[in-house]
């Protein structure tokens, strides 16, 4: 026993120890200071697991407690998940790298010139907006964002540390399903609440079902790469399992731009890696909508479930809206933060209407962040000229880095091209959702979630 005890405190150090038990200490008082007794089981089990795995571990436990723990549950909380995340994730930054400038990892020219036209745009947009205070903020915790990437950037040494990124993010979607069934189950819905026309979305934990449905368009890339990638039989069942079970989780939301792209990321695996596939699905595709126009049964089951009768639920609307207060501030926008403060201003419904109290709620809860639904709109209206150029830099940017290094290790056709060809997927996907949504590439000043 006491070899065994040895052997597990052996790979981490006294000062590692003493920060991570300070962690726990301080999230323990915080679950008890508040109404989470919950999560006071899974906290000394992350502790457990901290002091067996060591440091991979650290850091998938602050991806997923930062993206699980610091949504709209509990203020409260949240500090505490950020200050005891964020100091853990300096410590490993500080540990590997100290002051020494010199070593600490480069990041891509591309990338460096984007971030300078960034905040650049913001920059301006800020000084010649209304509201500059505001813009003050959001270019802080802007940069306070980044900073935290960079960190995370900089500790990728190895590829295990990439698989540990992954891992977490599957784990926060399969955590995230399994809140919201239970919620599903909790509560007393069915299946029927989920497909009337009144439905409910069920996003526990994230009460955004678009942010929050971002980690199942996430996962999905990497799962099927893996189906695809394995030859064992028994890890083939264990992706189609959590594919399923991610499936629950889409559902819940009834988010169509997630359907669409996680149909689209698929679409761009198997045309890179099993072409014939692809062809086949393509195929099946193809005959189900014959099918569902000719059989009416189906065509009303596919209606009720794609929610065609709502048409863009509204998002027209907003993107006029967003139209409307570019056309009054085409050159440098209203302004970073600001849209709270205009948003009534070009209010697009009437208040006692189903939509106005939908997007009064949303304004309520979110602190009137920018309901533009569109990434491109979002930089448009508040960073004008500058931020529409900003908004089309990033994806180009994206686009030109992921298609350099799959063409650079396509020669291998290993476990890190498959790898590249998931992140590429992925990336697409979340481009192509930021034509309907605004969440998932750049938030503006967007830290909390």
């Amino acid at each position: 026993m006491v070899s065994t005890y040895y052997k597990i405190f052996r790979n981490t150090t006294p000062t590692n120890h003493n920060f991570f038990l300070l962690s726990i200490l301080l999230s323990i008082t915080a679950i008890l200071l508040g109404d989470w007794k919950i999560f006071f089981l899974p906290v000394i089990f992350f502790a457990i697991l901290y002091f067996i795995l060591g440091e991979r571990f650290l850091i998938v436990f602050i991806l997923i407690t930062l993206f699980t723990l610091v949504g709209e549950l509990n203020e409260s909380l949240r500090v505490v998940v950020h200050l005891v995340d964020f100091t853990l994730l300096g410590i490993l930054f500080l540990k590997k790298f100290g002051l020494n400038f010199h070593n600490y990892p480069k990041v891509p020219k591309s990338i460096i010139y984007f971030l300078i036209l960034y905040f650049t745009a913001m920059i301006i947009s800020s000084m010649m907006s209304a509201y500059p205070l505001t813009g003050k903020g959001v270019i802080t915790q802007q940069f306070a964002f980044f900073v935290i990437v960079y960190v995370f950037y900089s500790l990728i040494n190895n590829e295990e540390v990439i698989k540990n990124y992954i891992l977490a993010i599957i784990l926060v979607g399969l955590v995230l399903v399994s809140v919201s069934l239970s919620t599903f189950f909790t509560e007393g819905y069915g299946i029927v609440d989920i497909i009337a026309k009144d439905r409910i979305r069920i996003s526990t934990l994230l009460s955004n079902p678009e942010a929050l449905s971002n980690f199942y368009v996430v996962s999905f890339p990497f799962i099927i790469t893996f189906i695809l990638f394995t030859n064992k039989v028994r890890n083939k069942v264990l992706g189609f399992l959590l594919l399923i079970y991610l499936c629950f989780g889409l559902f819940l939301t009834m988010s169509r731009s997630s359907l669409l792209a996680i149909l689209l990321s698929s679409s761009i695996i198997l045309y890179l890696l099993r072409r014939k596939i692809l062809y086949q699905l393509l195929i099946s595709i193809s005959s189900f909508a014959l099918l569902t126009i000719f059989y009416r049964p189906l065509n009303e089951i596919v209606n009720l479930f794609f929610r065609v009768e709502e048409g863009m639920s509204a998002r027209d609307q907003l993107w006029n809206m967003s139209l409307n207060i570019i056309r009054d501030h085409p050159i440098f926008g209203i302004g970073p933060g600001a849209y709270k403060y205009v948003y009534f201003n070009y209010f697009p419904f009437m208040l006692d209407e189903f939509w106005g109290k939908i997007m009064i709620e949303f304004y309520d809860i979110t602190g009137g962040a920018n309901f533009s639904h569109n990434y491109f709109l979002v930089l448009f209206t508040e960073l004008g000229l500058l931020g529409i150029i900003t908004s089309i830099t990033l994806p180009i940017v994206f686009l030109v880095i992921g298609l350099k290094t799959i063409k650079k290790y396509s020669y291998s056709r290993g476990f890190n091209y498959n790898l590249i060809i998931a992140l590429f997927a992925a990336g697409v996907s979340i481009i192509f959702r930021n034509f309907f949504n605004s969440i998932g590439m750049i938030y503006l000043g967007g830290i909390t979630t």
